[in-house]
């Protein structure tokens, strides 16, 4: 579906008015739609004339479009049943009719062209009603009624003010919306009731979302189309690699064979790989061969050897500190063939080993690289790999229990009850990686697992010791797990 957004983030009000973190969303969720293949007009610190360009713009290119998003980050109020978008050129602290009929952009505009396009799809997202409004005066917008095919989102419901922060560098509407806006095949409608009650889960309820739609069908704003980021440094090509075709070329077919699970194919491949000066392969063509190395990794003997004597064989292929093999293995590990982020599958072949190159100063750009493309995914991941030591601490709480096995003979367990990492209950995750029975070593790698982390950085917080563990029973279990 062929989508034109509009993205606004303004910071630069006047005075005590200004903002901190609404530029920090629009440019992010600008990131996003692009990465989704939207189209975007993009403005920031909007004054008037921009905001008129820019809805003169998209009441001329939104009739080529099948959807339309229109997104504003910033300062928005209600007066005399209007509700006004504030351009930075706004007196937000006292506005009156006359003066933000002059400075703002007014929903009605937005909705009057939303209007002349009905056979489309329409999103509104409004993160607005931010920090200044918990002073009192105009601190909500105006119910509004959403033309045919249009969904509108607010970031409070009526009579409620928002926060300009609350995520990192984000505020709490915009964060949660940005953990979920990518998720693929999940409609607009369960986008928002999941942004709904993280927002209110982390506000303890202060904040609730808001939406009204009249849309007739499904909206996806990511049906598999999701490419990393428009800043990666390789070709999209190498990035959604499922996509690879044979050209009839020598490199097409040296990585088809690398990508056959074939080790019959797979072998030879590496062979001839390793036999290629490292001039004669341009950063692309590393990068999809490092990804297909760990791939082939299980398969092959080759690759098996190759990862043995990982850090002597990735050095040769280091070019003004950069290792497009390295990226390419990093990479593969956190995103699979459509480039999108694996989230809990994660590669974890040889990834102790991989790891440890972190404190190889040699390789140091390559794990910067690594922590530029996971920065989105911060909040749901345990351990982003770096030079820096920072020690997981995991708090077990367990009680010592005595059961009989089928013989009639005595055993004690300690029984988890809970674990816990951040305040994170990871219980009930840890106890599917099979480890009944088994001691506190084989608990700390079933968590190295779990967290994708190395186990000489997890540190275990338990109040019984752990000779032979066992779970504590889940809901939706039948049986005592021992």
């Amino acid at each position: 579906m062929k989508t034109l957004a509009v993205v606004i983030g303004n910071n630069n009000y006047y005075g005590s008015d200004k903002l901190d973190n609404a530029v920090n969303d629009a440019k992010a969720i600008a990131d996003v739609f692009s990465r989704l293949g939207f189209d975007v007009l993009y403005k920031q610190d909007c004054n008037v004339n921009d905001c008129v360009s820019l809805l003169n713009d998209f009441d001329e290119k939104i009739q080529n479009y099948d959807a339309s998003i229109f997104f504003f980050a910033g300062h928005g109020f209600q007066l005399d049943g209007e509700n006004y978008l504030a351009s930075i050129e706004c007196q937000v602290a006292n506005p009156n009719k006359h003066h933000c009929s002059k400075t703002c952009i007014t929903l009605t505009e937005i909705l009057d062209i939303l209007k002349k396009n009905t056979s489309k799809t329409h999103i509104v997202i409004i993160d607005a009603c931010r920090k200044s409004f918990e002073r009192g005066g105009y601190n909500s917008f105006t119910p509004i009624q959403a033309p045919k095919g249009t969904l509108i989102a607010f970031s409070t419901s009526p009579n409620e003010g928002a926060k300009d922060n609350g995520f990192d560098g984000h505020s709490i509407y915009t964060g949660a919306l940005l953990n979920y806006i990518g998720r693929e095949q999940m409609s607009v409608e369960e986008l928002f009731k999941k942004v709904r009650k993280t927002v209110y889960n982390l506000t303890e309820g202060k904040q609730t979302t808001w939406e009204h739609t009249s849309l007739i069908g499904d909206y996806y704003f990511n049906t598999g189309q999701l490419v990393y980021s428009v800043n990666i440094p390789y070709d999209e090509f190498f990035i959604k690699d499922k996509d690879f075709k044979d050209n009839g070329d020598f490199f097409s077919k040296l990585i088809l064979d690398l990508k056959s699970c074939n080790w019959h194919r797979q072998n030879p491949a590496i062979e001839t790989f390793q036999k290629i000066s490292p001039n004669d392969l341009n950063k692309n063509q590393q990068f999809i061969i490092g990804r297909n190395l760990l791939q082939a990794n299980g398969y092959a003997n080759n690759a098996s050897t190759f990862f043995e004597n990982l850090t002597t064989n990735l050095k040769r292929y280091t070019t003004n500190e950069d290792n497009h093999i390295l990226n390419g293995i990093l990479f593969e590990m956190y995103f699979n063939s459509n480039g999108e982020f694996r989230r809990e599958k994660f590669k974890n072949n040889n990834f102790e080993q991989v790891f440890k190159l972190r404190k190889d100063i040699s390789f140091k750009k390559s794990f910067e690289f690594l922590q530029t493309i996971l920065t989105p995914y911060k909040e749901i991941l345990f351990y982003i790999p770096s030079d820096k030591e920072d020690i997981i601490d995991i708090d077990i709480i367990a009680n010592s229990t005595i059961t009989k096995d089928f013989l009639g003979i005595e055993e004690t367990y300690q029984v988890i009850n809970k674990i816990k990492v951040s305040s994170k209950d990871i219980t009930k995750s840890v106890s599917k990686y099979g480890i009944h029975g088994q001691n506190k070593l084989g608990l700390e790698k079933a968590l190295s697992n779990f967290l994708f982390a190395p186990t000489d950085l997890i540190k275990i917080h338990n109040n019984i010791e752990l000779s032979k563990i066992a779970f504590i029973k889940f809901d939706d279990e039948d049986e005592f797990p021992f």
